[in-house]
């Protein structure tokens, strides 16, 4: 862990012991569900730093855990807590459902023209702070930075706490909410359910550390490393690079495997000769190949010759015999049983809903009486 804390800007991510890092690697990580508060007098560039840093998240996870369910889901929603179409949002930024997901609410900074401004746009959404009372007794989780710190302080969700708050707002602030001591000097803190950070550049690191203590912490450190200013990777990089190391990656066994399964359809399956091309053992490539695809290369040969058929079956008249001999099918019964199996339709059934051909019988007649060639 020493080596991801060698840059300042990783300090503030925190870090697990080894038996605790261990343990958060066999658990299954907890989703989370994010709500991006969207108000007419908020800085939406809070919100898009907050999304960045989801989607570089989400991103990462896929590559780490292809087959793994998503971890993330975030949108845009009014003070009402109603979802919001927004253009910089995109559809594919919100996946299904969480299940057993904690949820968090991202509040943005505050435009306000002075202090006692923040007090008016205060008062000019009651929805907003029932939208936050509801969520935090609900058992959600708070993000806000900069300015928006008012709203959770407006909430009482700030109460007996010591706080760190925008320098210029502080005073304003404890005069409003005496309940609350904001002369705390931290950047970046957690206050229970509430995190905070006291300036409007501190957003990515403010969501690095959300998902670093409601995520993973793992997760959050490599996110760092993408996200956040790298010294010295930044120096070690080009040397490396110059150096022949940071060269173009080889072709993986699986990718080498599949394109053989690809070019040799019609050859007999046998895991050796698979294995020979992919240059890997068979049990290293059996291993490799069920973690990238969730399949084995002899469920991924069916799956192509599968996709063969269909082709056949859609675009010329040969009858199931010859198309299963196409596929490397000496059984005609065997390839129908597996392609049932895969589609959930008979062959026959198939030709019959997405032939592209006209029936043997009509080739030719219906073409205004043409001759036969």
């Amino acid at each position: 862990m020493a080596n991801r804390l060698a840059d300042p800007a990783m300090a503030r991510v925190p870090t697990f012991t080894a038996d605790a890092a261990a343990a958060a690697r066999d658990a299954p990580l907890p989703g989370l569900d994010v709500r991006l508060l969207w108000v007419p007098e908020g800085m939406p560039g809070s919100l898009f730093s907050a999304a960045e840093v989801l989607g570089c998240a989400a991103m990462l996870h896929r590559l780490r855990r292809p087959q793994a369910p998503p971890l993330l889901r975030w949108r845009v929603v009014s003070a009402s807590g109603r979802a919001i179409a927004h253009p910089f949002m995109p559809a594919a930024a919100r996946p299904g459902r969480l299940r057993g997901a904690r949820s968090l609410l991202v509040v943005p900074g505050l435009a306000a023209e002075d202090a006692p401004h923040l007090g008016e746009i205060v008062a000019r959404h009651p929805a907003l702070l029932r939208l936050l009372l509801q969520h935090a007794a609900a058992g959600g989780f708070v993000a806000a930075c900069f300015t928006g710190v008012v709203w959770p302080a407006a909430a009482g969700l700030l109460d007996g706490q010591r706080v760190g708050a925008p320098w210029a707002h502080q005073s304003w602030l404890a005069r409003s909410y005496p309940r609350c001591d904001f002369s705390g000097t931290e950047p970046l803190a957690r206050h229970g359910p509430v995190f905070l950070g006291v300036a409007p550049s501190l957003v990515p690191e403010l969501m690095l550390r959300v998902l670093a203590e409601l995520v993973d912490a793992d997760l959050a450190a490599t996110c760092a490393q993408v996200m956040l200013h790298q010294p010295g990777r930044q120096h070690m990089a080009p040397v490396l690079a110059d150096r022949q190391w940071l060269v173009r990656t080889a072709d993986s066994p699986v990718h080498r495997a599949m394109q053989w399964l690809r070019e040799n359809l019609e050859h007999p399956y046998r895991l050796k000769d698979v294995a020979q091309a992919a240059a890997a053992s068979e049990r290293t490539l059996l291993r490799h190949f069920r973690a990238a695809t969730g399949q084995t290369p002899l469920d991924h040969l069916h799956g192509l010759r599968i996709e063969r058929a269909k082709l056949l079956l859609e675009t010329t008249l040969h009858g199931l015999d010859a198309i299963a001999e196409a596929c490397d099918y000496a059984d005609t019964a065997s390839m129908r049983r597996l392609f049932k199996r895969a589609t959930g339709v008979a062959m026959s059934d198939w030709r019959e809903r997405h032939t592209l051909r006209t029936r043997r019988p009509l080739w030719k007649v219906r073409r205004g009486g043409a001759k036969p060639r």
